[in-house]
């Protein structure tokens, strides 16, 4: 069979299937569905990403706190830059914990 074929077989099946009558119920305010015993999908993934974010924030601590040893060594850049660095990690921390209650009140899911 060459391509045209092929083309002209899925014109006709398209052209047999635009005149079936379908309905297909449009909603206008889309519900998520209820879960069974409890089992929230959502809210298990928003509480796996707060811990991730947690335990992030520890990791840039300790690695700030790293350079600020370091640092006390006689490499004051190096001490500088880790104070700077800890100071956009718990800025970063803070924004991230902040935003998981505010998904949850926008988007009412996950209710922890």
């Amino acid at each position: 069979m060459s391509m045209d074929a092929y083309l002209q077989a899925a014109t006709g099946i398209t052209q047999h299937l635009a005149m079936v009558p379908m309905d297909f119920g449009w909603t206008t305010d889309p519900k998520l569905p209820d879960f069974d015993d409890g089992d929230d999908p959502i809210g298990t993934a928003i509480n796996w990403g707060q811990g991730v974010i947690v335990v992030i924030g520890i990791i840039g601590v300790l690695f700030a706190a790293g350079k600020m040893a370091i640092g006390k060594f006689g490499r004051s850049d190096l001490a500088a830059d880790g104070v700077g660095g800890l100071v956009w990690t718990i800025m970063g921390i803070s924004l991230m914990l902040v935003a998981v209650p505010v998904i949850r009140a926008v988007a009412g899911v996950g209710g922890g």
